[in-house]
């Protein structure tokens, strides 16, 4: 399990196993996925949250990746904590039908070997982001609705601004409540679950070359 890789050393000897579970984490529910992450990194910036992009864009999203613009580890922070959130949500829904949801819940926090007390600071920021880019998109909404003007430009900039800050807040509260190890190898399944040939910059993790299954 990953959690019992605590120094450097034994954090790049857990690479493999890191990039087999969330690649087993992504099939078990591809098609969620596959949704929420085609609007995550083509809405990179707030006005482009009213997701305004086609179905064939986000088709092309998936067909050519490398025709996505590369996406700064910051925002692999904000996909992944939003994305956490989006799975708690599905997961109660099912629980209120009566289903078991508790797999779904843990799915990301099992594909990271992390136990529930080191994984409780990734669930508390994502609950508080996703709260706060929810306001901030309905507020952009709400705006872009009264046409495009330069007034409305610059308010959809105010927003981003304070759509940054509140990812930078969640970052520097994550690096505080987590280890240097975990941030490591968190960073690292980032990357490669967002597709590492899309993130910039990636942690260096070696010089061994990554398996073929790293850059599904």
């Amino acid at each position: 399990m990953l959690r019992t890789c605590v120094s450097p050393a034994a954090g790049q000897s857990c690479v493999r196993p890191l990039l087999l579970h969330v690649t087993k984490a992504k099939r078990r529910y591809s098609s969620a996925l596959t949704i929420l992450h085609v609007i995550l990194l083509t809405c990179t910036f707030l006005h482009q949250a009213v997701c305004q992009s086609t179905p064939v864009q986000g088709q092309q999203a998936l067909i050519g990746p490398s025709k996505i613009r590369p996406v700064s580890l910051e925002h692999l922070y904000w996909h992944f904590l939003v994305l956490q959130d989006f799975i708690d949500t599905k997961a109660a829904e099912q629980e209120a039908q009566g289903r078991d949801g508790n797999g779904l819940r843990h799915d990301l926090q099992k594909a990271l070997g992390w136990p529930d007390a080191d994984y409780a600071p990734i669930r508390t920021s994502s609950v508080r982001l996703a709260a706060k880019i929810k306001d901030l998109d309905k507020q952009a909404k709400e705006i872009a609705a009264g046409g495009k003007t330069l007034s409305s430009q610059d308010q959809l900039k105010a927003l981003t601004v304070q759509r940054e800050s509140a990812i930078s807040a969640e970052i520097t509260y994550l690096k505080q409540n987590l280890s240097a190890e975990q941030v490591s190898i968190f960073e690292i399944f980032l990357t490669r679950f967002f597709s590492p040939a899309n993130a910039s910059p990636r942690p260096t993790i070696g010089t061994r070359k990554p398996e073929p299954s790293a850059a599904q």
